[in-house]
C-alpha cells in the first residue's frame, strides 16, 4: 500500500470512529462515562494511526501455516544476542526515535485539548442549540433536538483533536527526511514459501516470492540481511540479523526473489 492510500484510509478511519463516537457521546451526555470513552476514543486513534507507520512488506499473521507448511532452509534464534554486537545501530533508529518523540509531543498536546475543552461542550451544544432552535436550555428541547445539538458540539470536540493530531503528524514528517519502519524479529524462519517472524507479542509472515519493489541488503560486518521497500515519504526494512548473512543472503536472492530482481541484483 503505497503512502499516499495510507493516508486516505487514516483519514477515513478517523472520521469513521469521530461520527461514531461523536453519536455515543451525544446519548451519554456530558458525566464520568463520557470521560472513558475519550480514553477509548485516544487509544483507538493511536492505533489507527499507528496504520501509517505500520511495516510495508504485507506480513500477516494467517500467512504462518502455510509458510511453515513449505521446506524449512533457515532458521536464527536470539537475534537480540547478535544485535547488541551491531555497534552502528543506534544510526538506523536516529530517525525512528525522532519521529516517535515528535508524535509523543503531539500525543501530550491532544490529552492537553482533551481534558482542558471537554467540560465546555454543554455550552457549546447550547450555543449551537441557540443557532438552530433559539433557545439556549437544551433541557427545554425535544429530545431529538437537544441530542442533535450534543452530537454537533463532540463532533466539533473531536475533529478539534483531529485536526491538532494531522497538523503534528505533518510537522513530523516534515522533519525526517523519510518515515522510518524498522522491524528487528527476535528469531525467525526461512522457507521455500516464505519468512515466519516472531516479535515480542506476534508472529506474522511473508510470503514468497516478494513485490518486485522489494530488494535484498547484505551487509556482511553488521552481520544481517534486510528487506527493503522504499516508498515516496516511507522506507520500510525487515532486518534480519544472523550468524551466516551470507548464506541466508543467497537463499533469499534464490527462493525470495522473481527472476527478473534476482537478474537486476
Amino acid at each position: 500500500m503505497s503512502y499516499i492510500e495510507k493516508m486516505s484510509r487514516l483519514v477515513a478511519l478517523n472520521q469513521l470512529y469521530i461520527i461514531i463516537y461523536s453519536v455515543l457521546a451525544a446519548i451519554i451526555g456530558v458525566n464520568i462515562y463520557l470521560f472513558l470513552l475519550v480514553f477509548v476514543f485516544i487509544a483507538i486513534s493511536m492505533i489507527v494511526q499507528s496504520v501509517l507507520t505500520s511495516s510495508n512488506l504485507n506480513e500477516k499473521g494467517s500467512y504462518v501455516p502455510e509458510i511453515l507448511s513449505g521446506k524449512r532452509l533457515f532458521h536464527e534464534d536470539n537475534t537480540r544476542a547478535i544485535q547488541t554486537r551491531d555497534q552502528l545501530i543506534y544510526l538506523d533508529l536516529q530517525e525512528q526515535t525522532k519521529f516517535s518523540l515528535y508524535t509523543t509531543f503531539g500525543v501530550l498536546i491532544g490529552l492537553a485539548y482533551f481534558f482542558t475543552l471537554w467540560k465546555y461542550i454543554p455550552d457549546l451544544a447550547s450555543l449551537i442549540a441557540l443557532k438552530l432552535y433559539g433557545s439556549s436550555a437544551l433541557e427545554s428541547l425535544p429530545l431529538w433536538e437537544a441530542r442533535l445539538a450534543l452530537f454537533l458540539a463532540f463532533l466539533a470536540y473531536f475533529e478539534g483533536y483531529f485536526v491538532i493530531n494531522q497538523g503534528i503528524m505533518m510537522w513530523a514528517l516534515s522533519r525526517v527526511k523519510k518515515l522510518p519502519a524498522l522491524n528487528i524479529p527476535t528469531s525467525y524462519i526461512v522457507t521455500d514459501k516464505g519468512v515466519v517472524i516472531k516479535g515480542l507479542m506476534t508472529t506474522k509472515g511473508v510470503r514468497f516470492p516478494l513485490p518486485p519493489d522489494v530488494r535484498l541488503n547484505l551487509d556482511k560486518n553488521r552481520r544481517f540481511v534486510e528487506l527493503v521497500r522504499d516508498g515516496r515519504r516511507t522506507v520500510t526494512k525487515l532486518r534480519l540479523y544472523t550468524r551466516n548473512p551470507d548464506k541466508l543472503y543467497d537463499i533469499l536472492r534464490r527462493v525470495a526473489l522473481a527472476s527478473s530482481q534476482r537478474q537486476e541484483g
